[in-house]
């Protein structure tokens, strides 16, 4: 019996090799359930409120109205302890005990500040879990509702790029209904208990959100004529576009792009440079470079070698070490250790199919302009992800023209 010729046996081998690659990438990847029976919304005896949802499977985090947040690290069966600032640990200085009553352990919780303590009771706001399909695939649901009697406003939680359950893990359905709005959240595609492949893809995404919205037409508890979207993060992308799919009334969008995915991105790079006190010429210089990557990664243009080699004559300028440092593609591909063939294999699975993983050349601009629906945006003075001058900027043209946009 002839044996295989050498390329052929070389194939297989790779072949193998990246099979064992792609499963540990799916097991370092997975995601444990984070749910917590502590999840949901206290009030103090002075009428203030407290959010409580996990962070991770171990540690939760406790929201106050007024912006305070703080990492709650698990000091015992039913206590927890927060240090300074939203995630310092020591010194102590918040306990949370989680008080049992009638045999529960969800009831109460008494907060303990500086050696005064305060007593919460826990917000009764019922919960509904159902599942509704999209592309025929199930996705996991959860719908919070505001004490008294429907039916009531509703929001549609939209989240961000985020791979951990968001019916597990948001606080934000809690916050809503204590505010007397039923709030909707659900597992994206391929995260928590909805079925799919994960991805970014925003057009897939929105029909999921839209799917969501209907879903939310139909129960009873709802006011069908009187619902909006909430988009945040990687959703204010997503949110809009499903604005354009589905009857809703208005749009909320926290920290959200008006720029595509290849704006937020330069932005990476950009920040990192003005925050190390480099100017224009170098962000001129690093752009050259980003035009490279784009055109492979967004165009599937074969420049490669033309890349690596700008890159590694650009390794002598002062400002090689913050590109490498930035939160950027480019950042990411002038500091790894992988072997360029493994990056080119990235750029073609991110294009590959009908339906690519992540459409990064998507302009949001068009997508609002042509919506009639009230939207607020709401951004921070100075983010290093997300460029909220340029989207802003964007935004202010729009309502230039009669969009019924308001920005905070």
């Amino acid at each position: 019996m002839k044996s295989k010729p050498r390329w052929k046996r070389r194939l297989v081998i790779l072949f193998g090799v990246l099979m064992v690659l792609a499963g540990a990438v799916l097991f370092l990847t997975r995601r444990e359930s984070i749910a917590s029976p502590f999840t949901g919304g206290y009030e103090f005896e002075d009428g203030q409120r407290v959010f409580i949802s996990p962070r991770d499977a171990e540690t939760l985090r406790g929201r106050h109205m007024n912006g305070e947040s703080r990492a709650l690290r698990p000091s015992g069966e039913l206590s927890y302890t927060a240090g300074p600032g939203w995630s310092g640990q020591d010194p102590t200085e918040v306990t949370v005990t989680f008080d049992p009553v009638n045999g529960r352990t969800d009831s109460g919780l008494t907060w303990d500040q500086g050696g005064v303590k305060r007593r919460a009771h826990r917000l009764d706001l019922p919960e509904i879990t159902g599942s509704f399909q999209s592309h025929d695939l199930s996705f996991r649901a959860k719908l919070v509702l505001p004490a008294g009697t429907g039916p009531f406003p509703a929001v549609v939680y939209v989240h961000g790029s985020e791979r951990d359950s968001a019916v597990e893990g948001t606080y934000l359905p809690y916050m809503f209904a204590a505010h007397g709005i039923a709030g909707l959240v659900y597992d994206k595609r391929g995260t928590g208990g909805s079925e799919g492949r994960y991805n970014q893809n925003f057009h897939l995404l929105s029909d999921d959100t839209a799917a969501a919205v209907q879903w939310l037409r139909e129960r009873p508890e709802v006011d069908p004529t009187n619902i909006h979207l909430a988009g945040y993060s990687q959703g204010g992308w997503i949110a809009p576009l499903a604005a354009t799919k589905a009857p809703i009334r208005s749009l909320l969008i926290n920290y959200g792009p008006m720029v595509p995915v290849t704006g937020e991105d330069r932005w990476g790079y950009v920040y990192a440079l003005h925050q190390a006190g480099f100017g224009e010429e170098a962000i001129r210089q690093v752009d050259t470079l980003n035009q490279l990557a784009s055109a492979m990664m967004d165009r599937g243009e074969n420049q490669w070698s033309q890349l690596r080699e700008a890159l590694e004559r650009a390794e002598a300028e002062p400002w090689y070490e913050t590109l490498q440092g930035s939160d950027s593609l480019l950042g990411f591909i002038s500091s790894t250790r992988l072997p360029w063939w493994v990056l080119r294999l990235s750029g073609w699975w991110l294009r590959r199919g009908e339906e690519p993983f992540i459409d990064r050349l998507y302009d949001p601009v068009p997508t609002v302009d042509s919506l009639t629906i009230p939207s607020l945006w709401i951004f921070g003075d100075e983010d290093s992800s997300m460029p909220t001058e340029w989207s802003m900027d964007e935004l202010e043209k729009l309502r230039a023209q009669g969009r019924p946009i308001e920005i905070e």
